[in-house]
């Protein structure tokens, strides 16, 4: 991938070394993209943590993209790969769903795989998927799933980006005496400006869907 303009995005993060601000948002659209890019990160794995290539993609296209100094933990790296981790499993369940058809033979869902993914590949992870114990793990988690009482109504923001946020306009009504007479959007306002829509501010990266 490459650096827009040749410029790297200047990255912040708040307490819990999660971005913030717009350039969260490319951060996770970024993440997102190297994620399901099959090429860097092989569908027939087992697992994420098997996958051997995610510190060369790190280096090589988070870090060439965005800058952003590391914490001494590794706490900002850790969330990244675990970023695209999630991705990367999202989107190869995705295209299961899509091409694999229960009524084929084995051969004619080999043919029927997503356009870029290796046959050979395709083939291990249609093998594996069949196995009886992954079936079982689906189910559990798929029960999982529907035990959850609470979700993240928040949009496409992070919690970590309305977090931030709302701080910075309640500091606005705190310190600014006009604030009385101020609406909820007044105070919006002025934190992020009259935006311009489907482009992010500030970030030279070209359009972006608002």
């Amino acid at each position: 991938m490459e650096r827009p303009n040749g410029r790297k995005i200047m990255l912040r993060f708040n307490n819990a070394k999660q971005a913030i601000e717009n350039e969260a948002g490319l951060l996770s659209g970024v993440l997102g993209l190297l994620g399901s890019d099959f090429e860097k990160f092989p569908i027939c794995e087992e697992s994420w943590r098997k996958i051997t290539t995610k510190d060369k993609v790190y280096n090589k296209c988070v870090k060439q993209i965005f800058h952003f100094d590391e914490d001494s933990e590794g706490t900002i790296k850790k969330n990244i790969l675990k970023s695209m981790g999630k991705s990367w499993k999202k989107i190869r369940l995705r295209l299961y769903n899509a091409y694999f058809e229960p009524t084929f033979m084995t051969e004619q869902n080999i043919e029927n795989r997503p356009p870029g993914i290796d046959q050979e590949h395709w083939r291990w992870f249609l093998d594996y998927r069949a196995k009886a114990e992954m079936k079982e793990k689906c189910r559990k988690n798929a029960k999982n799933r529907s035990k959850q009482l609470y979700t993240h109504t928040g949009g496409s923001k992070s919690f970590a980006r309305r977090m931030e946020e709302d701080e910075r306009i309640e500091e606005i009504k705190q310190h600014d005496e006009s604030s009385r007479v101020l609406s909820q959007n007044d105070s919006i306002a002025q934190v992020f400006g009259k935006e311009k829509p489907g482009r992010v501010r500030d970030v030279g990266f070209g359009p972006t869907p608002s």
